[in-house]
């Protein structure tokens, strides 16, 4: 669990650094914005320099990968039941992606950024919530059809 987990660190924080990278070439190079940058203002106050700044927003990139992949735990705990193992879920990374978003985005200085990111979230959320159903849901019907044969 752990190297999946550090990898997934690195993975987002990888990620993170390719979409900041992709936002100032495309901000700079394409829409010829000087000195364009996908750090808000506000958030780069806290740090002494850009390249600082740039690179805790990464650590932070990370730090939401690690906690979506180490919170996947709670679904190898089959006796709490699919929709708990969702809640959990949900709470879990919530509590880590929530406030780390907010900081590096300044979203609370913004409401309807803030609430179009918890609604993609959210979504994103259902969907994943779907897919892993009805994959669950084709599992216990093979089992099912299996132990059917069986007998």
């Amino acid at each position: 669990m752990l190297k999946r987990v550090c990898f997934s660190f690195a993975i987002s924080g990888m990620c993170g650094l390719i979409v900041y990278m992709l936002m100032e070439f495309v901000g700079e190079v394409l829409l010829g914005a000087e000195n364009f940058s996908g750090l808000t203002p506000e958030y780069m106050t806290y740090f002494p320099s850009e390249t600082l700044a740039l690179g805790t927003a990464v650590l932070f990139h990370g730090l939401i990968g690690a906690a979506f992949c180490a919170a996947t735990v709670v679904y190898e705990k089959a006796e709490l039941g699919f929709v708990l193992q969702n809640v959990i879920y949900f709470i879990v990374t919530g509590a880590v992606w929530i406030p780390v978003v907010s900081f590096v985005w300044q979203l609370y200085r913004y409401p309807a950024a803030f609430f179009s990111t918890l609604g993609g979230f959210v979504m994103t959320y259902i969907i994943m919530s779907v897919v892993g159903y009805n994959i669950t849901k084709k599992e216990v019907a093979q089992i099912n059809a299996l132990l059917a044969e069986e007998n």
